[in-house]
């Protein structure tokens, strides 16, 4: 038999995470959705044309979707796209300056190799 608090532990366990209340939970950010931070760095920086320092990736945010994403921020999501979501994202240093530049690094699909089971055959 369970004592009044195992029965509140239990109930808090089996809530955690849930969707008991009827709240809605917050849609996982794609990196096609505008509305994330992750998206609109990933759209700023996939439309890119040339190497972008994080107040240029900013200005293309701001002039895109009319949003103020610090740099701090862009730093962190372009980390996430890298770690989370297995992107090429370059850097490098711009000219002799300690300031870093990004650029998405464009990956053109794999040809298609033949069946080794078929050519054994």
């Amino acid at each position: 038999m369970m004592h009044a608090s195992q029965t509140q532990i239990a109930t808090t366990i089996t809530n955690a995470g849930g969707n008991a209340a009827g709240t809605k939970r917050p849609r996982r950010a794609t990196l096609d959705n505008p509305a994330s931070q992750l998206g609109r760095t990933y759209l700023a920086l996939s439309a890119a044309s040339r190497w972008l320092m994080l107040h240029e990736l900013a200005g293309e945010i701001r002039g895109r979707f009319d949003k103020m994403d610090s740099e701090a921020a862009i730093s962190a999501r372009l980390r996430d796209l890298r770690r989370h979501h297995g992107l090429r994202v370059e850097s490098r240093r711009r000219g002799d300056s300690a300031a870093h530049e990004y650029r998405l690094q464009r990956l053109t699909p794999a040809k298609a190799q033949p069946d080794m089971l078929e050519a054994l055959q």
